[in-house]
């Protein structure tokens, strides 16, 4: 067994690991981080097969740890173990802060190299029972995204303090991307596999919970025939009240954690994270 850089043919295999292991991962989402932080991307093979992989993609000032799975017939060898500190070695020594969404058996794990838990992320998944509400053409008119670029720029900024702007558009520019912006905030949902609508991110001025529900509404509209799926920050109660007005449901449940300098998040922004 050994360690190396993913490569964008591992896609794939990737894509059928985290469907043994129940973790929602996206091809093109993957190929995009290859293509960003490729020494950031790394891969445990077999024989030249893939068993495992983990990722991460870099902004100004910190990084997001993603997809840390191994194949079941591959767990409890240290093969997790070796993945994660070949990265995280590398993050350390070049990033302020790290932070990832761990599964609640992998906390212990990440808090044996010094991570903090911040606070819950609750997997919210609409399964279809949506409350009847109007949407017009008006409404979608207003919606439309004229001045995306510009919105996530500011807002974005705002909640994580640092500049993330290059990443996020390209990870917005995908065929099946619906995006949403009203002065006050901007949302992104993507198609992510046959059943599934990823909404993410979506961010809101805390404040404009009116404009909040507007984007909610949209995104119903146009993505009703598929279940939409969202991370959402389970300490914001304006947030989780106006999933579970929707009829969205918490199915699963992952815990923000951290390392380094404290970057002081603006939670209270954020309606779904990325993927």
């Amino acid at each position: 067994m050994f360690i190396g850089w993913l490569k964008f043919s591992d896609v794939s295999n990737l894509v059928k690991i985290s469907e043994e292991v129940g973790w929602l991962l996206d091809g093109y989402h993957v190929k995009l981080m290859v293509m960003h932080s490729p020494h950031l991307c790394y891969g445990a093979y077999d024989e030249g097969k893939l068993i495992g992989a983990v990722m991460a993609v870099e902004f100004e000032e910190s990084a997001m740890i993603k997809y840390f799975m191994v194949e079941k017939s591959y767990q409890k060898q240290g093969i997790g173990k070796r993945l994660f500190e070949t990265l995280f070695d590398v993050l350390k020594a070049e990033y302020k802060s790290i932070y990832l969404h761990a599964n609640p058996d992998l906390v212990d794990f990440f808090k044996k190299y010094g991570f903090e838990s911040k606070m819950q992320v609750g997997r919210f998944i609409n399964v279809g029972k949506v409350p009847p509400f109007n949407f017009t053409n008006a409404h979608a008119k207003e919606l439309d995204g004229a001045n995306f670029e510009t919105a996530i720029s500011k807002i974005d900024k705002e909640t994580f303090h640092e500049n993330r702007t290059a990443f996020l558009m390209d990870e917005m520019e995908r065929t099946s991307s619906l995006k949403l912006t009203l002065p006050n905030g901007f949302q992104h949902s993507s198609i992510v596999n046959a059943r599934h609508v990823y909404l993410g991110p979506w961010q809101v001025r805390a404040g404009h919970e009116d404009e909040a529900e507007k984007m909610m509404r949209g995104v119903l509209y146009f993505r009703g025939l598929k279940k939409v799926v969202a991370d959402v920050p389970l300490s914001v109660e304006h947030v989780v009240d106006l999933y579970k007005r929707y009829h969205f449901q918490c199915k699963q449940t992952f815990v923000h954690m951290s390392y380094g300098i404290d970057r002081d998040v603006r939670f209270e922004n954020i309606y779904a994270f990325s993927l």
